[in-house]
């Protein structure tokens, strides 16, 4: 009898009302606050820190500040970001030919100078290896505009999907990618707080996600050199998943789609 209540509690434990089986998220990374800067592949400051501090928002617990003073060194562009995923038992985490993952964080920048006619990536999906280039997929502050930017293998680049830029305050991230050198196999789909896109009018836009070996994503803040002063991006909640609800920060499904093309 007590194995029989021990079993019929732990079914019902993963059953809905409904009667329908409730499936716990598959992560295959997560940026554990715990592990400090060891939960990437490495680190970029060129100058710069990134270290684990309380949300000066007080939402989100610890959280990443990735921090730089924005004074150029030599001929290197300011960079401070972070690079890649290492899971707990020390793997590296890369994405290659057919794979499909979903990644989800929160992001906040507070200060974030920018100009007009320049860029500042805050993240970026970057290929490795033999025929890297410009990164396939960028999240870039322009001016006053924050928009998602696709780089096809001819370096053609296209805008996707653009809001005003939220400085300031946590915005919510899933990007789902398709990884493929074949742009009629590859795909981007994207999630900005908890709501689908549209990029240039698709749900799912079909794109060549890989260039070289391998591609992984970074995060924090690398700028061309008309900008100047200093900058920090927080990051919290970073999960790569298989799935949308492997790693949305916000619960649930998405509540809708917006419109938000970019400029023809």
């Amino acid at each position: 009898m007590r194995q029989l209540l021990c079993t019929g509690l732990a079914v019902g434990a993963v059953l809905l009302l409904s009667g329908s089986a409730v499936l716990a998220p598959e992560i295959s990374w997560e940026a554990e606050t715990s592990r400090g800067t060891a939960v990437f592949e490495g680190v970029e400051e060129k100058p710069g820190s990134i270290e684990v501090v309380e949300d000066p928002k007080g939402e989100h617990g610890s959280v990443y500040r990735l921090h730089t003073s924005g004074e150029q060194q030599g001929s290197e562009r300011v960079r401070v970001e972070s690079r890649g995923h290492r899971t707990p038992d020390g793997d590296r985490l890369r994405f290659t030919e057919g794979d499909t993952y979903y990644i989800g964080w929160r992001s906040m920048w507070d200060p974030l100078p920018t100009a007009e006619g320049e860029w500042v990536a805050l993240w970026q999906l970057k290929d490795y290896g033999s025929g890297a280039a410009t990164p396939p997929l960028s999240l870039r502050a322009r001016g006053d505009v924050l928009d998602l930017e696709y780089a096809d293998p001819d370096m053609k680049t296209t805008r996707l999907w653009e809001i005003p830029l939220p400085r300031g305050s946590w915005n919510d991230f899933v990007v789902g990618v398709h990884v493929s050198s074949d742009p009629g196999r590859g795909w981007v789909r994207f999630w900005h707080n908890g709501e689908e896109q549209l990029l240039s009018g698709q749900e799912q836009y079909p794109a060549a996600t890989l260039r070289a070996d391998f591609v992984t994503d970074k995060w924090g803040v690398y700028r061309s050199d008309g900008v100047r002063g200093e900058a920090t991006a927080y990051l919290a909640d970073a999960k790569v998943g298989t799935s949308y609800a492997d790693v949305a920060p916000r619960s649930g499904s998405p509540s809708g789609r917006v419109v938000n093309e970019a400029p023809r």
